[in-house]
């Protein structure tokens, strides 16, 4: 039961990207208005997500409708509101998936402008967008261009703001936000081209702010957050993430300079608690100015690379000046192996329930090193500011294996409290707030989901949600890249996370969170699919939901009654079924008989402990419960008088149970501590843990006694040893297993109350360790199982295939020229030759056309896991491919991979295996005289390359093969063709075959009585002595003359027809692509314009930069300057040769 929805831009790429928001243009209090929540803590309780629905047979497709059209709810339409990467934007009706409006706001940028694959095809609409439901405005940012010319410099950002009734722009927008000078550095300026806008978008105080980063840590990947006036569109505020002297400048090369810190956070939105502030976390950067000195995170900081970032927000102006941050003591070395902070945002907790003596509000982030940070929201903690130079952090949450984590964590206010986290390639973690024996805030790891995430990067951020706040109804959501939407019961049963299953949700989009309606979700695909989840069809009856027995003490019983009326005419009310038996109803309190639209009844339902125990009794069938939270559903089915209408109405109903007696409660089951690598710095501190010792009786309990094992209850009691005392705060649970500030015995845990435990494992030696750590108190014992193992560091070695089949260490493959039409494939391997697993943590494959990565998502993917002496391998055809591991001695691999495409090889060739002659194009002859002078009749055997083969012997440059006589004359001469007679391909002029090959195409017939010429010229092969002299300037190549130095134009580029640029660009690269223009030029080293046209502004440069740069193919060879060209002219005179001129100051041309 999976509804789909495809966009009507179905023949444009499928690679869509879609954001939902259900909204009433009055303002429903089921809205989905931005990402998430404001604080960004992931939890929701305004969607009527009612679990006894979820969990029943009506939840399934929504739209698009099979049959029967079921009727929507009554008063004002609530909407989708959807965006894509291609900057179409559309409104659809959120019950039937119709679209009402759609629109394309700009052209989209290429992303093959970038070399970025992240993003495939198109970058326009990336982060979700906003809706102020005070004026049903949407605003969002979408990449384009200002105009006709593409590339990367030439991209920019527009901040829109649509009226979602007509999709019309507000007054004022949209708004180019390009050129931005940064409010904290007045050096540095925002240049949309090299930024991508990730994160969502949030609006605090009436202005609308983003975050901005880069693409694949390419060009200028400075973190920026700009904020604009949502009613104005002025822009109020421009916040650099890297400012001041400690920070690269900002050169203007677009390549150099900034220095990081880019904010993307995995599409999660600024968070924010209050007006007068707001948080992100950044990147990787390249200032480091605290270096190794600890900081305060209230003393100025400018390089603020690896940090979660406290803003202060100017209520007045809306400008952004620094407050406080938190730098990982290890910052540096999470550069140098890209595990980043800023993979995940900052979800900032319910201060209501996540409290304690040493924070009263707090934060938690997670990243790709593995770790999960809970800070102080109102002091993050600087920079090693804890004791011997650490973090300063309320707790440091260790993910198991050390696996990287995207997009952040989720939390769960209610029910004592709780966060959840899905590190890449791992089930979804489950933490419970506490609090140790002296108050402070601390969680513990209590259950982790039995299905395990993707082994790529793209897992959604946790989102929980409640039916109507309700405690018992909570619903974890995430969505999976390979898996699809999964949904569990948010809080563990006996340290289980229970599976709500779900309809199949194939090909859902990276870093996704579904985005909830009126009991409705939605989510897109990467293949351009907007899936609808839900309750299709209206409900019978209107009933009271949920039903909430509260505190009940095991051994008694409380009756509630159901109060339902009849919202159409019901022929019968058929029974009910109650899925928790501790829940009972009799089907003889039901009404009988027909029940009228608007008819209303009642009947009890009883939540019976009486003879519930909170103890096993063998062989009887009296339930065994403990303390704590039950729910189930109820479910009245009825037979209906109106078709369309459900047959099922569920309803939920909880109790809490609660004992009269003290009852003993320890979480998690297991404590894993992963693996730690001897010698590593994280194994001189070793690896933090935690338990929950709770009371969930209702009467005082003391703890009695602690005690270690290492044998299990298979033969009996094992045999304990008591907990020894290392110091005051620190005793042995178990061989390299700690406790810290453990109660001492004869504590009291009052009522309800619970305490944290903190635990550290430390091992000195490689191995496996466990312990059974037990508790005993007047209400029972329990025990917790240690675990943890002690490994060497993993080794990375790179590999790449060779021609011959073998392996060998390096990161340069060489195809060699090969033929157009051949596939070939050479592998790159990834070995661990270490005792730990080795985690790929950054992996930017190759994709394009020609040059592409086969698979490149699914292999050498970013967290990727790689064991002692496994190995991983990814196939690539051509490009580079970028790599790093967390082994901080490998350092980032560009891995290229290089070919020449060869077309088929006609005529003389040159040593290399390539044709002398190369193809010049169509020409119109016979105009005013044979276009070249010697005509051979070759007959039958005409064909191009014996043509070229018959011109060459006879001492001519260009050959031709026309088809005016029987399809057999060759051409031949030395005069350059005018290019006037040039035909463009699309003309399919020269499309006639040859007699001796049908294959080639030797010319055609003419526009009138003419006709035309395939046309090819020689290349010399004349052996030339090496050049050793100082760099010199081509003043003369072939049929064009060197004009000079010149700039570019006032707007854009002096030459616009064509471009190209490469790292080994000569003068004879570049004539080659433009020899059918008037103009070809050279700049920058590398890049290659033509044209016919000198577009206004452009002139001969008398004064400043030089054209003095060395070609990047030819270091003996002048190729352009900084902004200025070598510009090259047709000379329809000059025969096809070449001249140099020696020297270091380009003559200027008259």
């Amino acid at each position: 039961m999976l509804g789909f929805l495809r966009t009507r831009r179905g023949n444009w790429p499928l690679l869509l990207v879609f954001f939902m928001f259900a909204s009433l243009c009055v303002g429903a209090p089921t809205d989905s208005v931005r990402d998430a929540d404001q604080a960004q803590s992931g939890y929701l309780d305004n969607h009527n997500m009612d679990p006894a629905i979820v969990q029943g047979p009506t939840f399934g497709r929504v739209f698009p409708l099979s049959g029967e059209q079921f009727p929507p709810a009554a008063g004002s339409k609530q909407v989708v509101f959807a965006a894509s990467e291609t900057n179409w934007v559309y409104v659809m009706d959120a019950v039937t998936g119709a679209i009402l409006r759609s629109k394309q706001v700009a052209t989209p940028f290429l992303v093959s402008d970038i070399g970025c694959n992240d993003i495939s095809s198109f970058i326009g609409i990336t982060g979700t967008p906003i809706i102020d439901p005070a004026t049903d405005t949407v605003y969002f940012y979408a990449k384009s261009y200002p105009g006709a010319d593409r590339g990367v410099y030439n991209g920019a950002y527009w901040i829109h703001a649509l009226d979602i009734n007509n999709l019309n722009e507000r007054s004022g927008f949209p708004k180019k936000v390009d050129g931005s000078v940064a409010d904290n550095d007045p050096t540095r300026y925002f240049h949309g081209g090299t930024h991508l806008q990730r994160t969502a978008l949030s609006m605090i105080n009436n202005i609308v702010y983003a975050g901005f980063g880069g693409h694949c840590d390419k060009y200028n990947f400075t973190g920026w957050v700009l904020g604009v006036d949502k009613t104005t569109a002025d822009i109020r505020a421009v916040f650099a993430t890297e400012s001041g002297a400690f920070a690269p400048p900002q050169d203007g090369t677009f390549v150099g300079g900034g220095g990081g810190a880019g904010i993307w956070m995995s599409g999660m939105s600024l968070s924010s608690d209050s007006p007068s502030r707001l948080f992100f976390v950044t990147g990787n950067g390249e200032g480091h100015q605290n270096k190794e000195i600890p900081a305060s995170g209230r003393t100025p900081l400018g390089t603020l690379d690896e940090a979660i970032v406290n803003i202060k927000i100017d209520p007045a102006t809306g400008k952004l000046s620094l407050q406080d941050y938190f730098e990982p003591y290890e910052y540096i070395s999470m550069d140098a192996g890209d595990r980043d902070l800023g993979s995940g945002g900052i979800a900032l907790l319910d201060p209501n329930t996540f409290s304690g003596t040493n924070a009263a509000r707090l934060g938690v982030t997670v990243g790709k090193n593995g770790k999960g940070y809970v800070v102080n929201l109102d002091n993050l903690g600087g920079f090693k500011m804890g004791p011997a130079g650490s973090d300063a952090v309320v707790q440091t949450l260790q993910v198991p294996g050390g696996a990287s984590i995207f997009g952040g964590s989720g939390s769960y206010p209610l029910e004592g409290g709780y966060i959840y986290m899905t590190p890449v390639g791992y089930p979804t973690l489950v933490y419970k707030f506490g609090k140790d024996a002296n108050g402070r805030a601390a969680f513990t790891q209590v259950a982790q989901t039995d299905e395990s995430s993707a082994g790529r990067v793209g897992v959604g951020v946790p989102t929980i949600t409640t039916f109507k706040g309700q405690a018992g109804t909570a619903i974890l959501w995430i969505a999976d890249v390979d898996g699809g939407l999964r949904a569990y019961r948010a809080v563990p049963e006996n340290g289980k996370m229970i599976r709500i299953q779900l309809p199949p949700t194939p090909s859902v989009t990276k870093f996704q969170r579904p985005s909830f309606g009126d009991g409705r979700l939605y989510l897109s695909t990467s293949n351009g699919y907007i899936q609808c989840l839900g309750s299709p069809v209206a409900l019978p009856l209107n009933c009271t939901s949920p039903i909430s027995f509260g505190d009940l003490t095991i051994g008694s019983k409380r009756v509630l009654q159901v109060n339902c009326t009849a919202l159409i005419a019901i022929t019968k009310i058929d029974g009910i079924t109650l899925s928790n038996p501790l829940f009972t109803a009799s089907n003889s309190s039901l009404p009988t008989g027909a029940l009228a639209k608007g008819q209303s009844f009642s009947f009890p339902i009883t939540f019976d402990l009486t003879n519930a125990t909170i103890i096993d009794i063998p062989g009887t069938s009296i339930p065994s419960v403990k303390p704590g939270i039950t729910s189930g559903a109820l479910n009245i089915m009825t037979t209906n008088g109106v078709d369309k209408f459900a047959t099922l109405q569920p309803i939920v109903v909880s109790g809490n149970l609660v004992s009269s007696l003290p009852f003993l409660a320890i979480s998690p089951g297991e404590a894993d501590f992963g693996g730690i690598v001897i010698g590593s710095a994280a194994a001189e501190t070793g690896v933090p843990g935690s338990m929950v010792v709770q009371n969930v009786g209702s009467t005082d309990m003391r703890i009695t006694g602690y005690a270690w094992a290492l044998d299990g209850f298979e033969d009996g009691d094992p045999q304990w040893t008591n907990v020894t005392e290392n110091s005051a705060t620190n005793r042995t649970v178990g061989p390299s297993f700690y406790a810290i500030d453990l109660p001492a015995v004869d504590s009291i845990v009052g009522p309800g109350q619970s305490i944290t435990i903190n635990l550290n494992f430390k091992p000195y030696a490689v191995g496996n360790y466990h312990s059974l750590f037990q508790i005993w108190s007047d209400g029972g014992a329990q025990y917790i199982l240690l675990t943890g193992a002690a490994t060497i560091e993993p080794k990375a070695v790179l590999e790449v295939s060779t021609a011959e089949g073998g392996w060998t260490t390096g990161d340069f493959i060489d195809f060699g020229p090969q033929l157009a039409g051949v596939s070939l494939v050479r592998r790159i391997r990834l070995r661990n030759t270490g005792g730990s697993a080795l985690t790929i943590t950054k992996s930017k494959p190759p994709e394009g056309a020609e040059l592409t990565a086969t698979n490149p998502t699914g292999e050498l993917s970013e967290g990727l896991k790689i064991p002692p002496e496994g190995s991983a391998i990814g196939n690539s055809i051509n490009g580079t491919w970028t790599l790093n591991t967390d082994d901080l001695t490998f350092g980032v691999h560009n891995v290229l991979v290089q070919g020449v495409i060869l077309s088929r090889q006609l005529g003389p060739l040159l040593p290399d295996g390539t044709s002398r002659y190369k193809y010049l194009g169509c020409y119109k002859d016979a105009v005013a005289g044979r276009l070249l002078d010697k005509n051979n009749n070759l007959g039958v055997n005409n064909e191009n390359g014996i043509c070229q083969q018959t011109c060459l012997g006879q001492g001519y440059i260009f050959a031709g093969t026309d088809m005016s006589q029987y399809h057999q004359e060759c051409w031949c001469g030395n005069r350059v063709p005018n290019k006037i007679y040039f035909y463009e391909e699309s003309a399919n002029k020269c499309t006639w075959t040859c007699n001796a090959d049908q294959s080639q195409a030797c010319g055609g017939d003419g526009a009138s009585s003419t006709s035309s010429t395939s046309t090819t010229s020689s290349t010399s092969t004349s052996a030339q002595p090496t050049y050793t002299g100082p760099p010199r300037y081509i003043t003369q190549y072939n049929n064009y003359t060197l004009r000079g130095c010149w700039t570019e134009a006032t707007q854009g580029r002096a030459l616009k027809s064509k471009s190209l640029s490469i790292a080994n660009m000569t003068v004879d690269r570049c004539w080659g692509m433009c020899n059918q223009y008037q103009f070809f030029g050279l700049e920058y080293s590398k890049e290659c314009y033509c044209g016919d046209v000198l577009q206004p502004g452009s002139q001969n440069s008398t004064s400043g930069a030089l054209c003095n740069l060395k070609c990047g193919g030819n270091s003996t060879i002048y190729c352009g300057g900084s902004a200025r060209l070598n510009l090259y002219q047709f000379n329809a005179t000059l025969q096809n040769s070449s001249s140099v001129l020696v020297g270091f100051n380009l003559p200027l041309a008259p």
